[in-house]
C-alpha cells in the first residue's frame, strides 16, 4: 500500500510521524513547496490514513472556527512502515 502514495502524501505522512497531533496550518507551513498539498491532506483524511480532529482556537475571535489537527490513524500505522 505504501507505494500507492504520491510524494506529497508521503511527505505529509513522514511529517506526522515526527510531529503527531499537528495543526493543518503547521503542516501547510512545513510542506509549503509540495504540489497538491491541500488535495493530498483531504485524500489522506478521506481514506482514513489520517484522522482529522477538531479543537477550539486559542483566541476568542477565532473561537467559532475550529482548528483542524491531524494524526496518523493507529490502525494504519503498520501499513505505513516503509514511508
Amino acid at each position: 500500500m505504501a507505494s500507492s502514495f504520491n510524494e506529497t502524501e508521503k511527505a505529509i505522512i513522514k511529517f506526522l510521524k515526527e510531529n503527531p497531533y499537528s495543526e493543518r496550518k503547521a503542516i501547510v507551513e512545513a510542506l509549503s513547496g509540495m504540489p497538491g498539498l491541500e488535495e493530498s491532506l483531504e485524500k489522506l483524511a478521506n481514506d482514513m490514513v489520517l484522522i482529522e480532529l477538531t479543537g477550539p482556537m486559542e483566541s476568542s475571535l477565532e473561537s467559532r472556527v475550529p482548528k483542524k489537527i491531524y494524526m496518523i490513524n493507529p490502525e494504519k500505522e503498520s501499513e505505513l512502515e516503509g514511508i
